[in-house]
């Protein structure tokens, strides 16, 4: 059977023209806005050089710089460094070369390149589970109108992450199981919410298993192996304790809690008058995913409820500092089958402008802060 190059070609299309999109309007927002912020001083940069290209320089923001670190100085570049898997820092720099060593535009280029793959995935998932390309084209612009979706061409690891994890559930779908572990195996590389795909892979296997496929198990073993490859390169190679990761992850400002307390410190903290309105942006994209995750649970195919809810447990139990819900407008992109139900929904005329007339100044607004050094997840 020939391959269809038409779609493909016009996703890819859609994803170059969107990154030259966010490129110009942060480019933009820094000419009209071009001071930074008096709390950002050098050690946000990690020792990393203030990049001074004008295009580079609106992406270089709070999590890209120690990324950047990683990649040129390794682990020891500074401390907690271990709060992120190996695989995204390492492409920066096995790229950098072909950027004059800049790791920021490798940084750039890696995520770029798994955004494009990310599209193209999605849409191959959509379509399948969906079952048209008109709610799968629909889903698709969701996605790219989610007012945090610029986070997958920044060069953060979330669009690698989230790469990962759609091709390790689509392939669990299709019964492929090998491809499905090895998948997972790169998620839990990229991210460290990556680990969790053993969970919605492991409710696969036992379904196969009930149906008297033993081979299901490939997939739980395999992304379970490949979430214990950090841990094991921290141990061996890193002599550091395998626990170590954990504490650099809540050396960053976080703390374990009870699953929603953090929402429950989030509504204090709006009532004291404590960064009210960052503490209502995170609140309000976490009751948002709440109800989502109710509803993938009850629409879409079980390995999606699982997936979500394994997620969202891991959310809901980090509790930071001094945003309890610090990182939320972020991490729903990572919860991907929700566009899948936002697609569903948005055949109804009405449905689908409001999502896409919140969503769309959302897009602009959050970017926009990012460029200027704002927090937004």
């Amino acid at each position: 059977m020939r391959m269809d190059w038409k779609p493909l070609t016009r996703i890819l299309l859609i994803g170059v023209l969107y990154c030259l999109f966010l490129g110009v309007w942060m480019w933009a927002v820094r000419q009209v806005f071009p001071g930074n912020p008096a709390n950002i001083t050098p050690d946000l940069y990690k020792g990393v050089p203030v990049e001074s290209h004008a295009w580079l320089e609106p992406w270089q923001r709070w999590d890209t710089p120690h990324y950047q670190a990683i990649a040129e100085r390794g682990y020891a570049a500074f401390e907690n460094a271990l709060f992120t898997p190996p695989l995204f820092p390492w492409l920066m720099r096995l790229g950098a070369p072909l950027f004059g060593g800049n790791t920021l535009a490798s940084g750039l280029f890696v995520s770029g390149l798994a955004f494009l793959g990310c599209l193209a995935a999605f849409v191959q998932t959509a379509h399948f589970e969906l079952g048209s390309d008109r709610e799968a084209s629909r889903a698709l612009l969701y996605l790219l109108s989610f007012p945090t979706a610029f986070f997958l061409v920044a060069a953060y690891s979330e669009s690698l992450f989230l790469l990962g994890a759609i091709l390790s559930l689509y392939n669990a779908r299709r019964k492929r199981w090998v491809a499905a572990g090895l998948w997972a195996a790169l998620a839990a590389l990229a991210r460290i919410p990556g680990t969790f795909l053993v969970f919605p892979l492991g409710y696969a296997a036992w379904q196969a298993w009930r149906e008297g496929q033993r081979s299901g198990l490939l997939a739980p073993l395999l992304a379970g192996l490949g979430a214990g490859v950090y841990p094991l390169y921290d141990w061996l190679i890193l002599r550091q304790s395998p626990f170590a990761i954990l504490t650099a992850q809540y050396a960053r400002g976080g703390s374990l809690s009870l699953p929603g307390w953090n929402m429950v410190e989030a509504v204090i903290r709006i009532f004291r008058r404590q960064l009210v309105a960052e503490n209502l942006i995170e609140l309000s994209f976490t009751v948002l995913l709440i109800l989502m995750a109710v509803m993938i649970w009850k629409k879409l195919p079980r390995i999606y409820g699982v997936y979500t809810l394994t997620l969202m447990l891991l959310f809901l139990t980090r509790i930071g500092s001094p945003q309890p819900l610090v990182g939320m407008a972020r991490y729903g992109l990572e919860i991907f089958p929700t566009f899948f139900v936002l697609a569903l929904l948005g055949r109804n005329v009405r449905v689908n402008r409001f999502i896409l007339y919140l969503s769309w100044p959302g897009l602009l607004f959050f970017s926009a802060q990012f460029a200027m050094w704002g927090w937004v997840g």
